[in-house]
């Protein structure tokens, strides 16, 4: 793999990892505000995270769902 697609693959994960953010917080019933708030985090930190913008670390995110009464599962595929 070269720099090209790495960087390619690094964009896809942030996108997919921001609309899972997304689509937990409104199954949840979560403004971006309450969810923040449960995370001890500000509204933009979730935002941005929301955007695809943000590198989020797995703790982070762990931290986020977790205090919100989720949990992560991740899948590695072939």
């Amino acid at each position: 793999m070269d720099k090209e697609e790495i960087r390619e693959n690094e964009e896809a994960i942030k996108v997919q990892v921001a609309k899972e953010l997304v689509q937990f917080r409104l199954r949840n019933g979560f403004t971006q505000t309450q969810l923040a708030e449960r995370a001890g985090k500000r509204q933009s930190q979730i935002a941005r995270m929301e955007s695809g913008r943000a590198n989020v670390s797995f703790k982070t995110l762990d931290e986020i769902v977790s205090r919100a009464g989720g949990k992560i599962a991740i899948r590695i595929e072939d």
